[in-house]
């Protein structure tokens, strides 16, 4: 069966805190069939080396937000469970995967980012139907999700530059350390916040984001 895309209203969340406001939100809408070759040749460079087996998706300010920092180094010696649980306290979510290298595929027409193994070319026009498994939400308030191994949370002098790079007004600094140590950074699709769905394909590597919508924008195909 074909998913649905739904309206939905989004807000943007605090920079320090965990609230979750919901605010109105712009439409999303299928646009398919527009030009795609502004936007290959970023998918051609972008790759996440997942080593740990755990991806985590995640607003970039995140990383630097010194009230997530301080209760991650709280708990840097529990179990992997207890990390999510703070993470998507944040807003963001952790993806359990293959341990390998993996592509990223940002379509900005179709409104979607597609995570799946390299070397692998899932077929993006049966996703929608395939990636069937809804895994949560991640809240983007910066306009760019970063998205790296769960292992890198724990080098606590890579989060101290990381934040220093940040608070000193060094954005594409900060996105060239995540990509340094394996990680990546793409944009969202709203200029304000976003609230992405994340999915996957049951029994494969393959994890898909997308708006999620609450009335529908336009008739089932």
């Amino acid at each position: 069966m074909r998913k649905e895309r739904f309206q939905k209203g989004r807000g943007r969340r605090g920079g320090s805190g965990g609230g979750r406001g919901r605010g109105n939100g712009g439409n999303y809408r299928n646009r398919g069939h527009q030009q795609r070759n502004s936007y290959e040749g970023g998918n051609q460079r972008e790759r996440i080396a997942v080593e740990s087996g755990g991806l985590v998706l995640i607003d970039q300010f995140m990383l630097a937000n010194p009230e997530f920092i301080k209760k991650f180094g709280d708990i840097i010696d529990e179990a992997p469970e207890v990390k999510s649980e703070l993470i998507s306290y944040y807003g963001g979510r952790v993806v359990e995967l293959t341990p390998g290298t993996y592509r990223i595929e940002r379509d900005p027409f179709r409104y979607s980012i597609v995570i799946h193994p390299e070397g692998d070319s899932p077929e993006k026009e049966d996703l929608a139907s395939k990636a069937s498994t809804n895994l949560g939400h991640v809240f983007v308030d910066t306009r760019c999700l970063a998205m790296i191994d769960r292992e890198l949370l724990d080098d606590s002098g890579l989060l101290e530059k990381y934040q220093q790079l940040w608070f000193s007004g060094q954005d594409k600094a900060c996105r060239d350390l995540l990509r340094d140590n394996g990680g990546a950074v793409r944009y969202g699709f709203s200029r304000n916040s976003d609230e992405l769905g994340v999915y996957s394909v049951p029994g494969e590597d393959v994890v898909c984001l997308w708006p999620d919508l609450q009335e529908p924008l336009e008739s089932p195909q």
